[in-house]
């Protein structure tokens, strides 16, 4: 997700991009890590911060997997996608590409589940799991 995209899905976090040195004129199309790594910022404290400043207006929880042993993090994640109500998404924070848990959705929810990668690593994705208006 761009800086750009941010803002225009979440109006109130650009005064806090700002506040960082994160402006959209020059470097709108960088991504949140691209632009806090630029500017030597934690993404994971700029990401708290945005998100206390409205990003996602509590509409999507996280999902941290990443210190999860290995045998829970499939279940719970079906778990909290059977918990969604239709329209609704969540982000998964992983510590290496769900592309497994993206086939293991396909095959086992079918149309049901909108996929969006925000982040792909190298050491962490970020994908925002949906589940579908008709599902």
């Amino acid at each position: 997700m761009t800086l750009e995209d941010i803002t225009q899905r979440w109006p109130a976090t650009a005064a806090i991009l700002e506040a960082h040195g994160l402006d959209l004129c020059c470097g709108g199309s960088r991504t949140l890590a691209e632009a806090a790594k630029e500017h030597g910022l934690p993404v994971d404290a700029l990401v708290e911060r945005l998100r206390e400043a409205g990003a996602g207006g509590g509409e999507e929880r996280v999902l941290d997997v990443r210190a999860m042993p290995p045998v829970q993090r499939h279940p719970t994640i079906f778990a909290t996608f059977e918990a969604l109500a239709p329209g609704e998404a969540f982000l998964l924070v992983n510590d290496h590409d769900p592309k497994p848990l993206f086939y293991q959705f396909q095959a086992e929810r079918p149309g049901e589940f909108t996929w969006t990668p925000l982040e792909t690593g190298p050491e962490r994705w970020v994908i925002r799991i949906g589940k579908r208006g008709n599902a």
